[in-house]
């Protein structure tokens, strides 16, 4: 017959044909026969009509030259186009839910931190506020820092002896030079800011070999060290302000890179030292951090803007002003573990040391620190005047 496949014709084009030709009276064959033709199936006549008319319907909407066009190769880069499509969402999916998991597990990590510090606080004997004196209002206030304790860190070189048990002596030393010069300018108000590396943490391989406690006891340790002298000197103050901003060493990761500056343990200080000073009601940890990074203390009236240093230079100081909107009179940080003060481009640079002093890593970087601190007496204009106070 005319009708039957035609050699290399393709299947839809023989169906085609087909039904074209039964409709355009070319081919006298009826249902039965053509859709035997067409497919090889046997059918009843009622049942071969309805598909006939269906075929008929849908054959004219179909791009002819696109579908004998279709290769092989065609499908299956197709193929192979869509499943590398599906291959990149499922790993979207995949990076999603583990970035999810990720925020979850450092949720559950920061709470799981603040649960322990809390309970150890639960187990302590609380301060009580016993004022010395009657203090009277006074015309300036001490801003005193408490910069790169590093605690936890032991150190024994030729230049330097250091251990927690030492760092509570320093600071034994601390308070009576603060008492001193509270006393001599007769200051109402006393700002304690802690810029940064208040822990020794575990950045470098030196460090983790040095530390003898681990990093949450170091936390637990040089929260209640601060404790401690915060409510020592609320027994000569008016007020306490204690504020504190992070610092590169408390970071989790040796890989500064890859650890969020959020994620810092100097974050959890102020959470136990609040607690633990809950009935000290003239002592106050504020919250007054710009972000992890910075904090903005205002003593009479002017405000100065904390930072750990190891972001900022000081060159760069206008660069770091103009991302505030506030108007800034000086800039109180450590890092460089020495005591400086300074004007530069118009503001107070006010630099704090350490009161870890030199240890092992600074001797193979042949960095020399002496252990210090800086004690400044600020009034309505600024900064009267400073003082080092060294401990070794």
């Amino acid at each position: 017959m005319e009708h039957l496949r035609k050699e290399s014709e393709s299947d839809f084009d023989y169906i085609l044909r087909l039904v074209e030709g039964k409709s355009n009276g070319i081919y006298d064959i009826d249902y039965v026969e053509l859709f035997k033709l067409a497919f090889g199936v046997t059918l009843n006549s009622d049942e071969c009509r309805k598909r006939y008319y269906g075929l008929k319907m849908l054959l004219p909407y179909l791009d002819k030259e696109k579908v004998k066009n279709v290769s092989d190769d065609k499908i299956l880069q197709e193929y192979e186009q869509k499943r590398i499509e599906f291959e990149k969402e499922k790993y979207k999916f995949f990076n999603q839910r583990t970035s999810y998991k990720k925020l979850i597990r450092d949720d559950a990590k920061w709470d799981e931190l603040k649960d322990i510090l809390s309970n150890s606080v639960k187990d302590l004997q609380p301060y009580r506020s016993e004022f010395l004196y009657d203090i009277q209002q006074t015309d300036n206030d001490l801003l005193v820092g408490l910069n790169d304790l590093h605690y936890g860190i032991m150190i024994d070189n030729f230049w330097n002896k250091y251990s927690p048990e030492i760092a509570k002596h320093r600071l034994e030393k601390y308070l009576s030079e603060i008492i001193y010069i509270k006393n001599l300018h007769n200051s109402e108000n006393c700002y304690v800011c802690a810029n940064g590396d208040l822990i020794s943490g575990l950045i470098h391989l030196t460090i983790q070999v040095a530390n003898r406690e681990n990093v949450v006891e170091q936390v637990m340790g040089v929260s209640e060290l601060i404790s401690w002298f915060l409510s020592e000197l609320s027994l000569h103050f008016n007020n306490i302000y204690f504020s504190v901003v992070a610092g590169n060493h408390s970071r989790l990761t040796m890989n500064k890179d890859q650890s969020p500056k959020n994620e810092r343990l100097d974050n959890l200080i102020p959470f136990y030292i609040k607690a633990r000073l809950q009935n000290l009601n003239n002592v106050f940890v504020e919250d007054n951090k710009i972000d992890n990074t910075m904090s903005l203390t205002n003593i009479r009236g002017l405000n100065y803007l904390g930072v750990h240093g190891d972001m900022d230079s000081l060159n760069g100081i206008l660069k770091l002003v103009k991302m505030l909107p506030h108007k800034i009179y000086g800039i109180f940080m450590g890092h460089l573990h020495h005591n400086r003060t300074d004007f530069i481009q118009g503001y107070k640079i006010l630099m704090s040391g350490t009161l870890m002093g030199l240890d092992d890593y600074c001797v193979e970087k042949r960095i020399f620190a002496t252990s210090q601190q800086l004690i400044c007496v600020c009034d309505e204009k600024g900064v009267k005047c400073s003082y080092d106070i060294c401990f070794n």
